[in-house]
């Protein structure tokens, strides 16, 4: 399973990395969202993983952006937005830019490997 993971700050990746590292997957990474749409380019994923608030280009942009791709492989990949803002307007601009779910952060592994497994089609791992 290759995992896309897409957030500003190296610990919180290097932290999600711990945290899944029982799926086993092959992890690629990107700071901001306009370089997460160019590893995409070059690599399949079968999950996202983005935090919502990152510049030059925020989560909730690149998801828009993802879901509007040519390659029907990207328009469906699932996606799990990060969130530190826990407000109802950030879940709505999110999930309507086609996010699956969130997980707030400070991330809970738990809570986001059952995320991970509620979002992923059956038969992934």
């Amino acid at each position: 399973m290759n995992v896309l993971l897409v957030d500003d700050s190296a610990s919180v990746r290097a932290i999600l990395q711990v945290y899944l590292m029982g799926l086993h997957p092959t992890f690629l990474e990107a700071e901001d969202g306009e370089r997460a749409l160019r590893v995409l380019r070059l690599s399949p994923v079968d999950l996202v993983i983005v935090d919502v608030q990152m510049s030059p280009m925020d989560g909730i942009t690149f998801v828009r952006e993802l879901r509007q791709s040519e390659r029907p492989q990207l328009r469906s990949v699932p996606v799990v937005m990060l969130t530190s803002d826990r407000s109802e307007a950030v879940r709505v601009q999110g999930l309507e830019a086609g996010a699956n779910a969130f997980v707030c952060k400070p991330v809970d592994a738990r809570t986001l490997l059952q995320t991970i497994q509620d979002v992923m089609p059956r038969g992934s791992p």
